[in-house]
């Protein structure tokens, strides 16, 4: 008597929908109406010796903003921008470091590799914390659950 296993594959199966996407996802949210995700996770990739410090952020788009490798979204930091008062903060654009399937293989998340951007006084040799990129800090900063603004998407492949 022969006994057959199932077995199941550790990869989910892709989504057909993305899998067959046509046309490159563009431009779907702009500044002054973009798209408002969640983050998922920040984890630091680099040890604790290593200079800088590059994070790891996994955001939640519920499969709102879709994207193709090679492309980048625009993320709009909180705050106000101090060379326009009762202005946003300007968009800083941030490659996407996961294929279009995201995190979860369900097209719903996107993965940022992003380093934090700080400055050292060159006579000092101390960090400068009025210098510090705005963007940055914010996404290395965040915690799951913080919402993020997204604009994009850019690239045209």
């Amino acid at each position: 008597m022969s006994v057959q296993q199932t077995v199941r594959s550790k990869i989910p199966v892709q989504p057909l929908e993305l899998e067959n996407a046509k046309e490159t996802p563009l431009n779907l949210y702009k500044p002054k109406e973009p798209y408002t995700a969640t983050i998922v996770s920040v984890e630091r990739l680099v040890g604790p010796n290593a200079p800088g410090e590059t994070c790891h952020i996994v955001i939640d788009h519920a499969g709102n903003v879709p994207y193709w490798e090679g492309q980048s979204y625009g993320v709009i930091p909180p705050g106000e921008n101090p060379k326009k008062p009762g202005s946003p903060h300007n968009v800083r654009l941030y490659s996407i470091a996961s294929t279009r399937y995201g995190d979860s293989f369900d097209g719903k998340t996107a993965s940022l590799c992003v380093r934090r951007a700080v400055y050292y006084d060159a006579e000092t040799g101390k960090e400068d914390p009025s210098k510090k990129g705005v963007c940055s800090n914010f996404l290395c900063d965040s915690k799951p659950g913080d919402k993020i603004l997204l604009t994009g998407i850019f690239a045209r492949l």
